[in-house]
């Protein structure tokens, strides 16, 4: 069903880009960590700054990779890990900004009978073979003696995963809630370790492919990125806390159940959404992407993944972000 839905999604978007004047298209899925984009959109933001964007939720990573490269979408939400897989593929692409992390929101689940140690030749079912992925798995591996290339990666959706994990297909997983909290609870499995043991870890932001990036006017740019900052902002006043529930729920989460407001609060646990002064810490010049990007070079190189060199200023530029954090701090 999630295919079909993705397939029509497809379609719309490819209609609507001839169809209508500009629109900027920007994709996510459904993960919280990313969720200040749908009160942007759900709150007008954008439409007070006078900029006219369209929020695309996709089923999985999988999907928003597909549209961001066929154009479909002009910024796609992504672990900054993907964009130097992106670049090594040959994919010219561009970090605008970093928003927020994963703490804890990514999960390693095997069974509840099954030794760590045996997790050596065994297969990992992962919702993306992507650097950033792959860097917190060995990250875990490290710590009991194993290394990368120990395991076997296998790549499926979300949903899949937690399947595959419930029939006993596979035996360990890396993946997100809510699939990730299924497969523990009924799948027999047990939570190893999340993202918030290595702080950082899995940094996320907004991106493009440089010739679309070209294309948009720098203020138009600017106006998208402060209403990320003005949402970020929203949400941080408990005095909003109830419609912020209500949002997650028709906008974030619109095809699954309506999650209570408890459980909304765990999934926050699990992200860190930075504010502006932590935006400045990790988005200035030598700052923490910066160094982010540079560990991930010296991992992919150790680990013969670095199937291309790159410096991490041509991944990340970060000269719009700047400009609109220094006056909004």
């Amino acid at each position: 069903m999630k295919r079909i839905i993705f397939i029509v999604v497809m379609i719309v978007l490819a209609l609507g880009s001839v169809a209508h004047g500009r629109t900027y298209k920007i994709a996510t899925v459904p993960w919280i960590g990313w969720s200040p984009i749908n009160v942007a959109d759900a709150k007008g933001f954008w439409k007070d700054l006078g900029i006219d964007v369209r929020v695309v939720t996709l089923p999985d990573p999988i999907a928003v990779q597909s549209l961001f490269k066929n154009k479909l979408v002009d910024i796609k939400f992504d672990m900054i890990g993907s964009a130097a897989g992106c670049y090594m593929d040959g994919v010219p692409i561009t970090v605008i900004a970093e928003t927020d992390w994963s703490h804890g929101g990514d999960e390693l689940i095997i069974k509840k009978d099954m030794d760590v140690s045996k997790l050596k030749g065994s297969t990992i079912g992962v919702y993306l073979n992507q650097p950033p992925v792959m860097y917190f798995i060995n990250k875990y591996l490290s710590t009991i003696g194993l290394k990368l290339s120990d395991v076997r990666i296998v790549e499926m959706e979300t949903k899949a995963l937690a399947d595959h994990f419930i029939a006993d297909r596979l035996k360990a997983i890396a993946c997100y809630d809510p699939d990730a909290l299924r497969a523990e609870r009924d799948g027999n499995g047990k939570l190893v370790v999340t993202s918030a043991a290595y702080e950082g870890c899995i940094p996320e932001g907004m991106m493009a492919l440089r010739d679309v990036l070209k294309n948009i006017p720098r203020k138009d740019i600017a106006k998208i990125l402060k209403g990320w900052i003005r949402a970020v902002k929203w949400i941080q006043d408990e005095n909003n806390w109830e419609e912020y529930v209500k949002i997650m729920n028709s906008h974030t989460f619109k095809d699954d159940t309506p999650y209570s407001e408890n459980y909304i609060r765990q999934m926050l646990d699990t992200a860190r959404i930075h504010d502006v002064k932590m935006q400045l810490e990790r988005n200035q010049d030598g700052g923490g992407l910066i160094t982010y990007l540079n560990d991930l070079r010296v991992f992919l190189k150790e680990n013969k993944m670095l199937r291309k060199d790159f410096n991490p200023t041509e991944i990340f530029d970060n000269k719009v972000i700047m400009e609109v954090l220094k006056n909004e701090n």
